[in-house]
């Protein structure tokens, strides 16, 4: 399967190896699963105001920093098989630098909901969940790419 420039540009942003690893291009379609069902989950938290659901999912998201991500587990054993899609590689580091943002981010926007800062609160949820609507969309990663404005790379 042939990568758009933009799909492969944003996939490149996230640490994947497009050129030399073939599960990249097969997985492409199957990358954006994550980033829709984190935004559906920041969404949902964000519109009840409902800090658990924040937590809950920065919880997610660090586990998903450090290396297995909850979502990435239920595609590869439940999804993937009822769209016949292949296996997605693992998270590369700026992918899971973004994930880690993720985390902090959504934490952030509970923690404002709790202390009474509801507004600011859904401000903070608010782009946090246009941030991963873009990547589920575009593939282009904010986190990722302030991991390479960090790293200079």
């Amino acid at each position: 399967m042939a990568l758009t420039e933009a799909t492969r540009s944003g996939l490149i942003l996230q640490g994947f190896a497009c050129d030399t690893d073939p599960r990249v291009a097969a997985a492409a379609r199957s990358l954006r699963f994550t980033p829709a069902l984190s935004t559906l989950c920041i969404i949902t938290g964000t519109a009840l105001r409902a800090p658990t659901v924040l937590w809950s999912f920065a919880i997610i998201s660090g586990i998903g920093a450090a290396g297995w991500h909850v979502f990435d587990a239920l595609f590869n054993t439940l999804v993937r098989r009822w769209v016949h899609a292949a296996r997605l590689p693992p998270n590369p580091a700026p992918r899971r630098f973004a994930m880690a943002v993720a985390a902090v981010w959504s934490a952030g926007a509970g923690g404002l909901m709790t202390i009474g800062s509801g507004w600011v609160g859904v401000a903070a949820g608010s782009a946090l969940a246009v941030a991963g609507a873009i990547v589920a969309t575009t593939q282009f990663c904010l986190g990722s790419w302030l991991y390479h404005l960090l790293w200079r790379r």
